[in-house]
């Protein structure tokens, strides 16, 4: 059976690391088994004492609209070659699911290797990456200055360097106004969240650099890869940077787990004249049986909610009794009826399932999200 991994256990996960990402240095899967696996789950299945699939949960705060959830980043997803096609990877996404469900995690998310495992599980992409550019190499000429807060080849332990004590939390902040700004799917930044991402670069001869303008900070920019280098991160004001054309592959999937809890984020769109909507919904869900059926969804101009429907109370409906008539959720009709996958990517507003139809006049989605972490 699955299992959640004590803290001496999961550091035995690390030679099925090894092997299955290889692509990874040495150095990173120091920094990766040193940092991440200090706050993170790891469910396993061991057979004979060895550990032949995995999977591993590392949390993020993360803004959704006006909300602030805990959700994991699913990462190390891994099944031994000789074990594969066996089943061990859907024991062990069921198990997680039913697990984050008891938690009433809203949701989860995931970088594929291949789409293709994911899918019967429900998940769907609802983030495309897009790649940046700095708008021409004479912007520095222009005023636009960096500071190097991580340098190549450096110790690189004294990160609230160059300047002044707190100067990560300032860094984080910035970050946060720039991400409020565009999106509303993002992980937070703080302190500690830039001393990890330093590590991470760090860990692949990477640095960090503060572009500052006349009037302070003006963007981050980062480049990592001990081989090959490339640019981790831009971010910056759109004076200076541009997005590079043909970019924005599809890069990351999620799965709604709570959608009770994660409908709070949702609500009517503003040009909906009434104060509030009920849409009876049906939803499909067949991998986790509390989220399967009917649920009746309240929609006001601030959030939404949502309850279900073990019995509904027909409203004359054809094929639904009599007028005021209890009936079994079976028999009851429904406004909308969708997959958990295309409920998913549509309230995280990544596309529009034909199933929704004209409901997403009323119903307003998420705008932006932006997740760029690796692990």
């Amino acid at each position: 059976m699955p299992e959640y991994l004590d803290d001496a256990q999961k550091q035995e996960t690390r030679e099925l690391w090894e092997g299955i990402f290889s692509e990874d240095s040495r150095s990173f899967v120091d920094y990766y088994y040193s940092e991440k696996m200090k706050d993170n789950r790891v469910l396993a299945i061991r057979e004979d004492g060895v550990i032949q699939a995995m999977l591993h949960q590392n949390p993020y705060l993360l803004a959704v609209g006006k909300w602030r959830w805990r959700v994991d980043y699913l990462v190390g997803v891994a099944t031994r070659p000789q074990k594969r096609h066996q089943g061990y990877m859907r024991r062990l996404l069921t198990a997680m699911m039913a697990e984050m469900r008891t938690e009433k995690m809203p949701f989860c998310f995931l970088m594929p290797a291949s789409e293709a495992i994911y899918l019967p599980f429900g998940f769907t992409f609802i983030f495309r990456q897009p790649k940046w550019k700095l708008r021409s190499p004479d912007s520095f000429s222009g005023g636009l200055a960096r500071k190097q807060v991580l340098k190549r080849g450096e110790d690189g332990r004294d990160y609230n360097s160059p300047g002044r004590s707190g100067y990560l939390g300032e860094l984080a902040r910035w970050m946060n106004q720039w991400l409020a700004a565009r999106y509303q799917v993002y992980a937070v930044r703080d302190e500690s969240y830039l001393k990890r991402l330093l590590l991470e670069l760090e860990s692949e001869q990477g640095t960090f650099d503060v572009l500052m303008d006349r009037h302070g900070i003006a963007g981050m920019q980062a480049f990592w890869g001990i081989e090959e280098v490339e640019q981790r991160l831009l971010y910056a004001g759109e004076q200076y940077a541009e997005e590079e054309k043909d970019s924005g592959e599809p890069a990351i999937m999620a799965r709604i787990i709570t959608p009770e809890v994660f409908v709070k984020a949702i609500h009517l769109r503003g040009e909906v004249r009434e104060d509030e909507r009920v849409i009876r919904l049906y939803l499909e869900d067949p991998l986790i049986p509390e989220n399967h059926g009917l649920w009746i969804w309240h929609l006001n101009h601030e959030m939404s909610w949502m309850e279900r429907a073990d019995v509904c109370i027909t409203e004359g409906i054809d094929d639904c009794g009599k007028p005021g008539e209890k009936q079994s959720v079976e028999k009851c009709a429904w406004d909308l009826r969708v997959e958990i996958a295309e409920f998913t990517a549509w309230l995280f507003g990544y596309s529009v399932p034909a199933a929704v139809g004209e409901w997403d006049r009323v119903v307003e989605p998420l705008k932006g999200v932006f997740l760029d972490e690796v692990v």
